[in-house]
């Protein structure tokens, strides 16, 4: 399963970092995305490309949340 965890993580992280180029790789969003991706993993689900999607509106719901609307 940590393989699956770090596939997803890189992929969301990847596409989000290139459509959002005011963001820095080391941003503290990333641990969160972690976070919430490695519950989505315990709670069973496997999918790599499914976890990345779910990361990325997981994101861009953190962005509204937080008042940043990135394009």
């Amino acid at each position: 399963m940590a393989a699956v965890l770090a596939q997803a993580l890189n992929t969301a992280w990847s596409i989000y970092l290139i459509q959002n180029d005011g963001v820095h790789p080391a941003d503290s969003r990333r641990c969160n995305l972690k976070t919430y991706l490695e519950l989505r993993v315990q709670a069973g689900e496997t999918d790599v490309d499914d976890l990345a999607v779910s990361g990325l509106a997981y994101l861009r719901k953190l962005d509204y949340l937080q008042g940043r609307e990135f394009s």
